[in-house]
C-alpha cells in the first residue's frame, strides 16, 4: 500500500475518495499540586465570580471543533491521574494546543501514540487493526 510507513491511516470510501484518520494518543496528566487540581476541577458555579456549568455536549463541541489539527475524544479524571484520548497528526500539535489552552499552569502531559484504537461504542464489522513486529 502506498501509505504504509507514512503514519496515516487511509479508508477507501469509494473508487475516488480516500479519508485519512489522525493518529491516536493517550495522554497521562498529573496535577502540579492539590491547589492546582482544586482550581482546575472545581465546579464553575463556585468560582469567583461564578460561571455557568457546561454540558457534556458543549465539552464535546469544543473538543471536536476548536482546533482542526487536534481533537480530544475522551477524558478520565481521577484523584491522582487524569487521562485523555487525543487524535492529532503529531505529538507536537497536541503539545502546542495544550500550551495554547494554558493547561501547563495546572498539570503535566505525557503523550503515548497508540497504533490500535477500538471501542465498545464501535460495533461495526471492520477488521481489527494488527501490527507485525
Amino acid at each position: 500500500m502506498i501509505f504504509r510507513g507514512l503514519g496515516i491511516t487511509p479508508l477507501l470510501l469509494s473508487n475516488f475518495e480516500i479519508k485519512f484518520f489522525m493518529k491516536h494518543f493517550i495522554a497521562i496528566h498529573r496535577f502540579h499540586t492539590n491547589e492546582t487540581q482544586k482550581e482546575y476541577c472545581m465546579s464553575p458555579d463556585k468560582k469567583d465570580p461564578p460561571e455557568a456549568k457546561s454540558t457534556v455536549k458543549e465539552w464535546a463541541d469544543f473538543a471536536n471543533k476548536t482546533n482542526p489539527k487536534v481533537k480530544c475524544r475522551s477524558q478520565w479524571n481521577g484523584d491522582e491521574l487524569s487521562f485523555c484520548h487525543w487524535e492529532a497528526d503529531s505529538k507536537q500539535d497536541i503539545l502546542d494546543w495544550f500550551e495554547e489552552l494554558g493547561l501547563p499552569k495546572y498539570m503535566t502531559i505525557e503523550l503515548h501514540e497508540q497504533w490500535r484504537f477500538h471501542s465498545f461504542y464501535d460495533q461495526s464489522d471492520r477488521e481489527l487493526v494488527y501490527k507485525d513486529y
